[in-house]
């Protein structure tokens, strides 16, 4: 019978999985403070996935191959270090090919570079490296098809990710209402906030013309922060038994302080129904009508 050789361990497989260990949790802090700070435009619907952002992701991604490194050691079981290794690399090569995607949007669409973007983009590519020299190199072959498997389903999520970001309404059930072309300046922002900070409502429907002509004076920024309530029902998240129940009759109809408003009303009527107190240099005229 001829013994297969077995084939030397090197010094760097030797501490390898205590520096991925090591890598992993900078890069875990490195997620947090980004999240705790808001260091990074994860706002953006470029930077979401499901409505989670990604640098969260990342600090998930970046626990679970703390601990898949560390598992063997921790719990002195040299069988798991197949499987786990197997779990390292497909894990840090999807957080490769997203950190690649994080780049792509960074500069190539928001023009917003972030230092900490960058540093976790290194990271992810030095845990990469890290778990092949961790390896035996004839297994090296095993992680083909893994790996091609893993790379193909993060493509996908991140194409997926750019297609929602690019035309959110295509991904919604219900008809959405036409899009916003104004801006907003300082004084809308400001009167659309207050508006929610005290309950106001928009009551409308999809197909109205009044009610885009309302949105029209906000802008498209401000009118993020009025809350809207849609009345009809094969409009994008309706809830026309509300619009009911609170006696809505016309559109658009604001509620405002518990009394309801019908019409299209100018932005400083309504900062005179609500009580605003900010800045009224309102910038977009009313519709003619």
């Amino acid at each position: 019978m001829v013994r297969k050789r077995k084939q030397p361990t090197t010094g760097i497989q030797r501490y390898s999985r205590y520096l991925i260990g090591g890598v992993a949790a900078a890069g875990l802090l490195l997620a947090v403070g980004c999240l705790t700070k808001g260091s990074t435009p994860s706002s953006s619907a470029y930077l979401q996935l499901g409505g989670v952002s990604i640098p969260l992701l990342g600090a998930v991604a970046y626990s679970l191959m703390a601990m898949l490194s560390l598992a063997p050691a921790t719990l002195k079981n040299k069988d798991l270090k197949a499987p786990t290794w197997l779990g390292l690399f497909m894990l840090s090569t999807a957080m490769v090919i997203f950190s690649g995607y994080l780049i792509y949007v960074m500069f190539g669409v928001l023009g917003d570079a972030c230092v900490p973007c960058i540093l976790s983009a290194g990271l992810s590519v030095g845990l990469w490296v890290l778990t092949l020299l961790d390896g035996d190199r004839r297994g090296l072959g095993q992680l083909l098809l893994p790996g091609v498997c893993v790379a193909m389903m993060a493509i996908l999520t991140t194409s997926g990710m750019h297609a929602y970001a690019q035309n959110p309404d295509s991904f919604i059930a219900g008809n959405p209402p036409p899009v916003v072309s104004t801006e907003s300046g300082v004084s809308e922002i400001e009167l659309a906030k207050h508006l929610q900070s005290i309950d106001a409502k928009k009551y409308g429907a999809w197909w109205c013309p009044h009610c885009h002509a309302q949105q029209t004076l906000f802008g498209k920024e401000a009118f993020e922060h009025v809350p809207y309530v849609e009345c009809d029902a094969e409009g994008v998240k309706p809830q026309p038994r509300t619009c009911q129940a609170v006696g809505v009759s016309s559109y658009p109809t604001w509620e405002i302080n518990g009394e309801l408003h019908p019409g299209v009303k100018s932005l400083q009527v309504l900062a005179d129904l609500s009580g605003y107190s900010g800045p009224t240099d309102f910038t977009n005229p009313m519709p003619e009508r």
